[in-house]
Parts: C-alpha cells; sequence; structure tokens
C-alpha cells in the first residue's frame, strides 16, 4: 500500500527523528530496508495471508507482542497494527547477515527463557503486566548506566527498609540469572548476557513504524510551510513576491 508523500514525511526525515530517540546512530542493514522501501508491501498483508520467512510463527507473534508494548494501541495504530513484525522478518530476511540473524533469533528465543526463569511460563502466556516486568529486566541491562557493573560487583548492605529481607534478618536468595538455565545454546546464553538484542528490538520496531503507512501518515506529519530557517541569507532565496 502506498504511502501519500504529501502528508507524510519521508524515510530519510524518520531515520533522523527515531535515531535522535534511539541516542545515537541506526545499524547498516536497518537503515538499508528502511531506505530500499521495499519494505512497505510486507507490513501491508494481513496476518492471516502472511508467511514469515525468517522467524518462525511463534517468534514473530513475540516480537509483535514486544513491539506492541514499546508502541501500544492508542488514540492511533500500535506497532501490531502497523505491521512491523512483518516488516521486520522481511527486514531480517533480506538485509541481515546470516550472523546477526541467528544472533537476532537467540536473543527472541531467550525472551521465553527470561519469562520461564521468573514466572514458570513462555513469554506468551504471560499477562499485561508480567510481559512488562520481563521487558524492563531487559530495558534496564541494556541501558545500565556507566560504571553500574562495577558497582553490581562490589556487596552492598542491605537496607533496613529492603522488602527482601524476612523478619527474621535472613535475606531473600537473589533472582536467577535465565544466562544460567539449564539446557541453553551457546548462542541463547551469549545474547542473555548482552544488551544487544533489546537495543536492536527497539530500533526495528521504531524505524519499523515510522516508516509504515500508518506512522509517517499519523504519527509524523509534514510541516506544510515547509522546515523554519530563522537564520537564511537573503541571496539564497532571491526576489519576494506580494
Amino acid at each position: 500500500m502506498a504511502i501519500d508523500r504529501e502528508s507524510t514525511v519521508d524515510r530519510r526525515e524518520a531515520l533522523k527523528r527515531v535515531a535522535i530517540l534511539l541516542g545515537g546512530a541506526l545499524s547498516a542493514p536497518t537503515i538499508a530496508g528502511a531506505l530500499s522501501g521495499e519494505m512497505e508491501a510486507w507490513a501491508a498483508i494481513p496476518d492471516a495471508q502472511w508467511v514469515p520467512k525468517t522467524m518462525t510463527r511463534a517468534q514473530a507473534e513475540v516480537f509483535a507482542t514486544m513491539a506492541e508494548h514499546i508502541i501500544p494501541t492508542t488514540d492511533t495504530p500500535g506497532a501490531r497494527t502497523a505491521g512491523v513484525h512483518r516488516y521486520v522478518d522481511a527486514l531480517l530476511t533480506q538485509h541481515y547477515s546470516d550472523g546477526e540473524k541467528a544472533r537476532f533469533l537467540a536473543g527472541l528465543d531467550g525472551v521465553d527463557v527470561r519469562a520461564r526463569v521468573r514466572y514458570g511460563k513462555d513469554f506468551l502466556q504471560l499477562s499485561k503486566r508480567e510481559q512488562v516486568s520481563i521487558l524492563s529486566d531487559m530495558d534496564g541491562a541494556a541501558y545500565r548506566p556507566r560504571g553500574a557493573e562495577t558497582l553490581a560487583q562490589k556487596p552492598q548492605p542491605p537496607s533496613p527498609r529492603d522488602s527482601t529481607i524476612s523478619p527474621a534478618g535472613a535475606q531473600a536468595p537473589p533472582q536467577k540469572n535465565p544466562a544460567d538455565a539449564e539446557g541453553l545454546s551457546d548462542a541463547v546464553r551469549a545474547e542473555l548476557r548482552q544488551g544487544w538484542f533489546w537495543r536492536r528490538t527497539k530500533e526495528l520496531t521504531l524505524v519499523g513504524y515510522y516508516t509504515s503507512q500508518a506512522g509517517a501518515t499519523q504519527e509524523l506529519h509534514v510541516n506544510p510551510m515547509g522546515q523554519w530557517k530563522g537564520d537564511m541569507p537573503l541571496k539564497t532565496i532571491g526576489r519576494s513576491w506580494a
């Protein structure tokens, strides 16, 4: 489905805005896929008619659920309605190297590992609140403040107000690290120890959404008066008209 270019920003402008939101540069394959324009057709296909090429249907559903938490439906369509999961599958298939593709899929599988370790169920079986708690943990690990790793390694005295302290004074056991779970592949275990997958998920969700028809026409709009420039040499304008 084509986007009406008169009522939306172009892809390059959308990419600039997403880069600002993420606080840095976007990955090369994501930019290449977004600028190609070939992803729009994939995003427009209804789920009932869509067959994933790289993700399994279960993995695509996990990603669609995560993306909807990142950009939920409000008075405008959310990430799922915009077809972000279909867009991402096409981008992974056509623009990602085999190595990054495998790394991304390992990260997706790690989401279920996190859910099973914390709640004893797969991610899609959790309540919305439980799903958000998993994603919040991933976000905190991926965007940990500088120096937090060193601080976390130092023993910290328990606070008297710490809710994990029992009345008898015994501290509750720490939460199990998902990367220490049994039966994991090396790839999944490695991704559980890193923040790459969550950072890439946010990048792909935002780029997929804001270059989709819903994101570009209902969320991002062009200024009908054009870009405002407060200091422009007269010679670049020429004679004005009345």
